[in-house]
């Protein structure tokens, strides 16, 4: 029997058991989380919090069929260990970080998310059979019907909160608003959703049949799918000898599409393949032939998408999101090798073998290793934000010509706790000890984004005279009145925008014109020595005549260096134009008791 459902019986005490521990269970995690809100905690103990009240008790209510087995509470206990170390770095990174990134949490969440999918099949295989090693098709069986039991159980809360808000809403059409009230209620919310979970789950684990016939559709949706998308890729392969890969390059999205396409042609094999069973390959030969031949190719696709990591990683340096993409085309160009290797084995057997019979030890050997690979980018061994940090130091302490006022922030910013420590380790560096690489660089680390400046900043130095003269104007266009000048001054203080200007090997223009027609001269800033997408900086006055930031214009399509010299050359003539839309933006006003709602806004959608 699969552990990760239960028989349908009669309620005899083992199944009771097991279904009043899973709403207890869910019930707990709700009053747990709910006092997690009220708790005051910072919101990244709030995170590793919320994190250990879901993922191991959810580990353990997958594959419970008794809860007096210590072998039950040791895998609970893994989990939250393995859930501790990776949240527990994040959360150091993050409390050692001046400021706080979402995309940090981003990732914590997709490295558990997957650790805890990867892991659960052997855990739930091994309680089945008391031995870590099982048999392939145990695993195969456990990972499909976990997601289709989550799915499941999912789609279970899912509908009773739509009939709960059914019943609020009728009863709100005969002025009884005590249910729209209580089903809102913070503590209603957490509570009933706790024991949906767990009744979810339950009904999810009992339902064989249903999981079951689901997961043949799926598979034989792959087996459908398989001969078409190995058509694709064969053909796809061969048009590249003749139209090679420049074309790849400029789209600037060819390792995600490739990768797409393998963890599609990854799917859709193992639906295929299923649990190895099979003595006899499921097609004719000519598509038997197509498929095996699609397999072989499959190690093209993974080098063009590692190719195309490394290119950006040459032109840019890592970034986070680079280093999880290297990782995750590493894993692919991986299984692409194993599949090709099986496919290649497959052939020279001939059929009368099992067809593919490697994939079964090729998938087993590359889920430990995901697992492995997974607690690494979370821990120092792979940590991103730290390869990131000194990849960027590096390409700037190789050229410190390069040294842009906006990079040096982001690598400020940018790279949690090793970012400072980037700057701190240039401060040393030959290149950075006099002009105005030393000068940028100083800006840079006294610079802040969540305190107001100091007067130990270096801003005494300001010479607006001298600021005047850099930031140049095109012929034709209004100079900035005095008021504007003393305005910026002060956005000098502490936003890095302005900051660029104001040192003495600034490349600024400043464009004038009434962009939005309202008889007053509005003002488009731009520092044309940054890289990637060129940037500019509006100002405009508000209701009572005073300067304001309106924000930043993103000119597209600028990151190479022919597109950053056209549009330099584009802003320091001044030619540029505005284009309005034909039809406005419609508002409903309105007003609630306190007066103070903002009105109901409308904007036309293009036609699908």
């Amino acid at each position: 029997m699969s552990t990760s459902s239960l028989p349908l019986a009669s309620p005899d005490r083992p199944l009771t058991a097991v279904r009043n521990g899973l709403l207890c269970m869910g019930l707990l995690q709700g009053l747990l989380a709910l006092a997690l809100v009220h708790s005051g905690l910072d919101k990244d103990w709030q995170a590793l919090a919320l994190l250990l009240i879901l993922l191991p008790p959810l580990f353990m209510a997958m594959t419970v069929t008794r809860w007096r087995d210590a072998r039950l509470w040791a895998g609970g206990a893994v989990m939250a260990a393995v859930v501790g170390v990776m949240a527990g770095w994040t959360i150091w990174g993050l409390r050692h970080a001046p400021e706080q990134d979402s995309r940090v949490f981003v990732c914590l969440c997709v490295a558990l998310s997957l650790w805890w999918f990867v892991a659960l099949p052997w855990f739930q295989a091994f309680m089945a059979h008391g031995r870590w090693r099982v048999p392939y098709a145990a695993l195969f069986v456990q990972a499909w019907n976990n997601a289709l039991v989550l799915a499941l159980a999912a789609l279970c809360v899912q509908l009773v909160w739509g009939v709960l808000w059914l019943w609020a809403g009728l009863f709100a059409l005969v002025k009884v608003d005590f249910f729209v009230t209580l089903f809102s209620a913070q503590w209603f919310v957490f509570v009933v959703t706790g024991l949906l979970s767990g009744l979810g789950l339950w009904l999810a684990r009992t339902q064989q049949r249903p999981i079951q016939v689901m997961r043949q559709t799926l598979l034989a949706l792959g087996r459908l799918l398989l001969p078409l998308l190995a058509w694709v890729l064969v053909f796809f392969v061969l048009a590249l000898v003749f139209t090679g890969v420049e074309g790849l390059w400029a789209t600037r999205f060819a390792a995600a599409l490739l990768m797409g396409v393998l963890i599609l042609q990854t799917w859709v094999v193992n639906a295929v393949y299923q649990d190895g069973a099979a003595a006899r390959a499921p097609y004719p030969r000519v598509l038997r032939w197509l498929v095996d031949a699609s397999l072989i190719a499959m190690p093209v696709l993974a080098t063009l998408a590692c190719v195309a990591i490394g290119l950006r990683v040459r032109q840019y340096g890592w970034t986070l999101e680079r280093v999880w993409a290297a990782a995750a085309a590493g894993v692919l160009w991986l299984y692409a090798l194993g599949y090709a290797c099986a496919a290649v084995h497959s052939v020279r057997q001939g059929a009368a073998r099992p067809w593919l019979q490697w994939l079964a030890p090729v998938n087993q050997a590359l889920s430990l290793l995901v697992l492995a690979l997974l607690l690494a980018l979370q821990t120092p061994l792979l940590d991103g934000q730290r390869i990131s940090a000194g990849s960027q130091r590096e390409r700037l302490r190789a050229d410190p010509s390069q040294a842009s006022l906006e990079r040096l922030t982001d690598l400020k910013w940018g790279h949690g706790p090793y970012g400072l420590a980037a700057l701190d380790a240039l401060a040393s560096d030959p290149g950075f000890q006099a002009g105005e690489a030393r000068q940028r660089l100083e800006v840079a680390r006294a610079s802040t984004r969540t305190r107001p400046s100091t007067a130990s900043e270096p801003r005494e130095n300001f010479d607006l005279a001298a600021a005047q003269q850099r930031i140049k104007t095109p012929a034709g266009m209004a100079r900035p009145q005095p008021d504007w000048w003393d305005w910026w001054q002060l956005q000098t203080q502490e936003e890095p925008w302005a900051l660029g200007c104001l040192l003495s090997g600034a490349d600024c223009v400043l464009l004038s014109g009434d962009w939005d027609q309202d008889q007053q001269t509005d003002h488009l800033l731009c520092s044309l020595e940054d890289r990637g997408n060129r940037r500019c900086r509006l100002s405009a006055r508000d209701a009572q005549g005073q300067w304001q930031d309106q924000g930043t214009v993103v000119w597209k399509n600028t990151f190479t260096a022919e597109e950053n010299r056209l549009t330099g050359d584009l802003l320091r003539e001044g030619r540029i134009t505005t284009e309005r839309p034909r039809w406005p933006d419609w508002q409903l006003p309105h007003q609630n008791a306190q007066g103070n709602s903002p009105p109901f806004s409308g904007r036309l959608q293009l036609p699908d």
